[in-house]
């Protein structure tokens, strides 16, 4: 049994000294080894961790180990075979066979683990490179040059914004719109995390291709963009035809950093359904209402559990979440919340992009204490169903070490709404477009970027389109 706690004990408390230093050497050095990774001692090694290559030999050291593991077990309960006898003998062997299936089965949990993140690493990152262009336009060498992917490569120490999508496909939808629209993000030097979100009904983008629309805006929502322009990827992102959702989202990364005055370096999608089917693998998410959400136009399609004529209500107070629960708190955006004293707050857009940024951080805080060995499996399945993003796997582990900025306690969350950021719809019957209030936003990006970092002929300019003026002076904040 202590052999099998770790290799050479047994051999060690039974007098064989030279046995135990021999077997306990290997695991010894390893544990070193890991050690040196885990404290950061070989630098430049962190994204190769998150190879495919690195996990297959993360497989042999682990079916090796289980080998050295077996034979440390086996010598210390039978090699003083010929001083058993009887009962002993059977006792003997029943123990060590006892101790090898269980290490078999902790060895088989480490494969099927290791599998498991192979497997989620490949559907989170997927193959796609995202500076690669087809079909587009000529340039001056005669080449065709990519018009909607950014070129970019991180190098792990400048400012890094991801562009976080949540889609409302769902059973029983025909039209998938973008009603997530959230940026998130990171400096690694000045430990600075914030999270911004675009309301859904915001109005007016503007577009990479100021040709396709007067005045270069999109004269729908936000939401819709990525739908539209991949329904026609010919017209909207010449260098993709063969590749539609690729082109939404590409212009909507695009845009929305021309909307923001930055550059958006990355995409990270979400799907809903996955996404509540990782809160389940987490065990739930603890929420709070300030009274009782209560949505009667909520329709439930997501899960296909409550019936469309049947209203929402969430409890107000703290209350522990399940999946579709927690889904439903971050989808709803009608109806209001009724309080203590009975008076009832309406509820928005603007009121649900605050709940999400409350979804996110309740799920970081879960993550951050999740009970690996028992939750790793099911969590690994369900993110791999959920999350898809252009970051290149080569660079995970450069990401990885943001989680702790923002993990972090001290995360800024802006939501760019009414009535600071955009103007109600004068006929929200007619359409409900809200209208940016681009010198608000402008001010409020030169608060959390700089005034120097802002680019885009939107934001950054007073341009009406791109080109048609030299880039103004952002205001003060």
């Amino acid at each position: 049994m202590l052999s099998f706690v770790f290799p050479g004990l047994g051999q060690a408390y039974a007098g064989r000294p030279r046995a135990a230093i021999v077997l306990a050497l290997p695991p010894v050095l390893l544990g070193a080894f890991a050690a040196a990774i885990i404290g950061g001692r070989f630098t430049g090694i962190g994204n190769g961790l998150f190879s495919s290559d690195f996990l297959v030999a993360v497989l042999g050291i682990n079916a090796a180990l289980l080998a050295w593991r077996g034979i440390a077990i086996a010598h210390a309960g039978l090699t003083p075979w010929p001083d058993i006898t009887g009962h002993d003998r059977r006792t003997a062997l029943m123990v060590v066979a006892g101790l090898l299936v269980l290490t078999l089965g902790m060895h088989g949990w480490v494969t099927g683990v290791v599998v498991q993140l192979n497997d989620t690493l490949g559907q989170v990152f997927g193959p796609r490179d995202p500076g690669i262009g087809r079909g587009a336009g000529a340039g001056e060498d005669g080449e065709l040059e990519p018009v909607n992917q950014p070129e970019f490569r991180w190098d792990g120490t400048e400012r890094i914004n991801v562009l976080l999508l949540g889609t409302d496909a769902a059973p029983g939808r025909e039209a998938v719109l973008t009603d997530v629209v959230l940026v998130v993000s990171v400096d690694p030097v000045e430990r600075t995390a914030v999270m911004i979100s675009v309301p859904r009904d915001t109005g007016y983008v503007p577009l990479p291709d100021a040709s396709l629309y007067a005045g270069g805006l999109f004269p729908d929502k936000v939401n819709a963009l990525a739908a539209v322009a991949s329904s026609d990827a010919e017209t909207w992102c010449p260098d993709l035809v063969d590749d539609a959702e690729a082109c939404g989202i590409r212009t909507l990364e695009r845009s929305v950093g021309l909307y923001l005055g930055i550059e958006i370096h990355h995409y990270a999608e979400i799907d809903m359904a996955g996404f509540a089917q990782m809160i389940d693998a987490l065990g739930g998410l603890r929420l709070c209402l300030p009274g009782t959400l209560v949505d009667p136009e909520f329709d439930g399609t997501l899960s296909n559990s409550r019936r469309q004529d049947e209203p929402l209500v969430l409890p107000s107070g703290c209350n522990d979440y399940d999946g579709l629960d927690a889904l439903a708190y971050a989808r709803s955006r009608k109806g209001w919340i009724e309080m203590a004293d009975g008076s009832r707050v309406p509820q928005s857009d603007f009121e649900r992009n605050e709940r999400q940024q409350r979804v996110l951080l309740a799920m970081r805080n879960e993550l951050a204490e999740a009970d690996t060995f028992l939750e790793l499996p099911d969590l690994l399945r369900a993110i791999g169903r959920t999350i898809s993003t252009d970051f290149p796997r080569d660079q995970a582990g450069d990401l990885a070490s943001l989680l702790p900025l923002i993990a972090g306690p001290d995360i800024e969350r802006v939501v760019l709404g009414y009535p600071r950021f955009v103007e109600l719809p004068s006929q929200p019957a007619v359409n409900y477009l809200l209208v940016p209030h681009r010198d608000a936003i402008r001010t409020e990006m030169a608060r959390i970027f700089g005034a120097d970092a802002l680019t885009g002929w939107y934001i950054a300019t007073d341009a009406a389109a791109p080109g048609d003026e030299p880039a103004a002076a952002v205001p003060a904040p």
